[in-house]
């Protein structure tokens, strides 16, 4: 599904360099990044009726403002609108007898196995709320911040493109491709760039978690129920955690994974730990890997001079004015 909308999107960025001057065009690839992501997010829960979601999807990016502003209140107008709008379409399914390849096809299944405990109307609801989130904003915001720091850092952007060109081949050693997670393994570097990016720029700048029990955290007690706020991007860029360097973009720091580049187990917090970490930590991954893998073997980039560095706390952290960029594409001398 990654690959498919991925191509569909390079062929817009081609036309939209063909209507051009022919060599070139700018684009916002913030917009891209999140049409990109809610479509792949889509078919994944919805298979081939996304098209019915996609109306519900709309309205839950439109609540995500007013989250803002209401931070974990779950009288949030408009939540209850779009319950009953899943739960139509699971309901629907129902009616209709099948099943499908897709997320809500996997749980109708699942509900007709006596070998497992059977999913609620409102188990399966939760669970779509949670994957939407899960999968199509952190892909959009790892796929933003990464696409930006190649800009910024173009031997990078090189290193990359030799790394795709070299490991994405076919049997015969000819033309780059992607076709399963078995070729994505061997990108190592941008295994590596992308967790520098997660470092930096954080899909989520803090995070929120309630005390389960009366605790003791660094001599401080704190009661049942206490919200503590976490400082992600903070802890982030401490150089007591990542060392002296810790401010800067290095990741060969990650050259030897995660526990080799801090002191502490649980150093990065992009996708936060535990038994409430990102479900969807490994599908953003692969989804940002693929898409990130099938520019760079087609496309040159470099930021637009009307481009305007000014984070913002969107729920996810996000380039305030987008991110406009140039995009050019690859001569075949240049797909070495």
């Amino acid at each position: 599904m990654t690959g498919e909308s991925t191509q569909k999107m390079i062929v817009q960025w081609c036309n939209l360099i063909e209507k051009g001057d022919g060599h070139q065009a700018k684009i916002d690839m913030g917009c891209y990044a999140e049409e990109l992501t809610l479509g792949v997010i889509e078919r994944v829960i919805f298979g081939a009726h996304y098209k019915e979601a996609r109306e519900v999807f709309a309205e839950g990016k439109e609540i995500k403002k007013l989250v803002v502003h209401a931070l974990a209140d779950p009288r949030i107008p408009g939540f209850r609108s779009i319950t009953s709008k899943i739960t139509r379409l699971i309901k629907e399914r129902l009616a209709s007898g099948v099943d499908g390849d897709d997320l809500i096809g996997l749980m109708l299944r699942a509900n007709k196995s006596e070998e497992v405990e059977s999913l609620s109307s409102d188990d399966m609801i939760s669970e779509c709320k949670t994957i939407f989130a899960a999968g199509q904003d952190t892909g959009a915001t790892l796929l933003t911040w990464g696409m930006f720091l190649l800009t910024i850092y173009p031997e990078w952007k090189e290193r990359l493109r030799e790394e795709v060109l070299r490991e994405c081949r076919d049997d015969d050693g000819e033309a780059p491709y992607i076709n399963s997670i078995k070729v994505l393994g061997k990108l190592k570097l941008l295994n590596m760039f992308l967790l520098e990016t997660l470092r930096l720029y954080s899909l989520l700048p803090f995070l929120l978690r309630k005390t389960a029990s009366d605790t003791t955290l660094a001599n401080i007690k704190f009661r049942k129920g206490t919200m503590i706020t976490i400082p992600v991007m903070t802890l982030h860029r401490s150089k007591e955690i990542w060392g002296l360097d810790a401010d800067e973009f290095n990741p060969m720091r990650f050259e030897k994974g995660v526990l080799g580049a801090a002191n502490n187990t649980y150093a990065m917090l992009a996708f936060s730990c535990g038994p409430r970490g990102c479900p969807g930590r490994n599908y953003t991954m692969i989804e940002v890997q693929t898409v990130m893998t099938m520019i760079l073997r087609r496309f040159s980039f470099s930021l637009s001079s009307q481009y305007v560095h000014m984070p913002r706390n969107f729920i996810s952290l996000a380039p305030r004015y987008g991110l406009p960029l140039i995009v050019r594409k690859l001569m075949d001398g240049e797909k070495k």
